[in-house]
């Protein structure tokens, strides 16, 4: 009898190890990890200036959705919080805190906007919370990983493209008398600097008119550059001033040379400004995610793909957005990094997946392009192309077709 108590003793106590096992194992999990799911979440500009991106979060939405369709990752489902901060700052940064604080999120993702993640990036790496993919190129993102080792972008960065906006007007446009509108904060200038600095000949620059990120109109900036006699218009500035600034241009008659920094040139807000009157045809932009509405990429399989998710998760979003494709490919990169975090997976993990990236078959990326990080190399996508507006397209809209060989921003 005493034999059999002792065995029943062991046994209970056994038991008892196992569940103590388990429920340390369960208290090991990251925050916004379970046994099933993974919270992430990001902010972004439904309302506001910069409200025309609003579509890259219901579109990266729309790939996690269906990744969960497909079992998930690693058998987790990916649960996406997103607020609405209407790239403001001061917005940006409580809504940050409650993700982190409240929603207990795995780490911040695709959050958009320059002045929005430079204000909460102090915040999220003392917490040691993953801020990445985030939704802007500017180049802090790269460099500064030894300072803010949990941030990291996706995109090419905004000087390495203006570089290359500098060094086609020095091999091509010879007479260029140059008039730049970029936006006053560090998103424009850090466009701005990095053009001054590639250009051959910085006198050929006749005219620089910044403008206020809250400002309502920027009329008297385009009549200004027309009258220094600009024949060569390098626009750096978001969606809304990008559109309102073409069709400026085109009501006072002034017919320049245009160069729109990418995340303005899509084929939606290039339709937007020729519906309200501009002449955008043979505008130059240097891009990287494909355009279904460009006849060479319409039947890509990339196209299809995109398509079908967006129809099934994202209540037939036109593929024919690059924004939509914009998130499409962003969220992919993040569901392979997170296949690579750990199992569960771990906000160190993660990091460590992101930092050695090498990707070579991202759907929505032009062929061959690679999105790659490693040792010294922070800055996952740096392969561009120039490409030109052309009216028309598969979907009638217009479109940018690529004109050039592939450019590396690379350091």
């Amino acid at each position: 009898m005493r034999l059999k108590i002792a065995s029943l003793a062991i046994v209970a106590g056994l038991s008892l190890v196992a569940v103590a096992a388990n429920a340390s194992s369960a208290q090991k999990l990251d925050p916004g990890v379970t046994a099933k799911t993974i919270h992430i979440g990001g902010t972004f500009p439904f309302s506001g200036p910069a409200a025309l991106y609003a579509a890259i979060p219901t579109a990266e939405r729309a790939y996690f959705l269906y990744v969960n369709a497909h079992g998930g990752v690693n058998g987790r489902k990916i649960q996406f919080t997103y607020y609405d901060d209407a790239y403001d700052p001061s917005k940006t940064v409580p809504l940050t805190q409650k993700l982190v604080e409240q929603d207990k999120v795995f780490a911040v993702y695709g959050s958009l906007g320059t002045a929005p993640v430079l204000a909460t990036r102090g915040y999220l790496n003392s917490k040691k919370v993953p801020q990445v993919l985030v939704a802007t190129g500017d180049s802090y993102w790269g460099t500064d990983t030894k300072k803010y080792p949990w941030t990291i972008g996706w995109q090419p960065d905004y000087p390495g493209e203006a570089k290359i906006y500098a060094k086609f007007i020095n091999d091509k446009v010879k007479q260029a008398k140059i008039g730049i509108l970029y936006q006053n904060d560090a998103y424009g200038q850090n466009y701005l600097n990095a053009f001054k600095a590639a250009l051959s000949n910085q006198s050929q620059i006749v005219s620089a008119q910044s403008y206020d990120v809250t400002a309502t109109s920027v009329t008297q900036q385009v009549v200004a550059l027309k009258a220094a006699g600009a024949n060569t218009f390098v626009i750096f500035a978001t969606p809304s001033p990008t559109i309102q600034a073409l069709v400026v241009a085109t009501k006072i008659g002034w017919h320049p040379i245009e160069f729109i920094n990418n995340v303005s040139a899509t084929e939606t807000f290039m339709g937007l400004a020729v519906k309200n009157g501009a002449s955008v045809e043979g505008a130059i932009t240097a891009g990287y995610v494909l355009d279904p509405n460009d006849p060479a990429q319409t039947k890509s399989p990339g196209s299809a793909l995109g398509k079908k998710i967006l129809d099934t998760y994202d209540g037939g979003a036109p593929i024919f957005n690059t924004n939509n494709i914009y998130g499409l490919a962003s969220a992919w990169t993040f569901v392979q990094a997170l296949k690579n975090a750990g199992n569960p997976p771990t906000r160190a993990g993660l990091m460590k997946a992101l930092r050695t990236l090498n990707l070579k078959n991202d759907p929505w990326l032009y062929k061959g392009f690679v999105t790659k990080t490693g040792p010294g190399d922070g800055f996952p996508i740096e392969q561009l192309v120039l490409a030109r507006y052309h009216s028309g397209g598969a979907a009638g809209i217009g479109y940018f077709g690529p004109f050039s060989r592939v450019y590396s921003n690379a350091r």
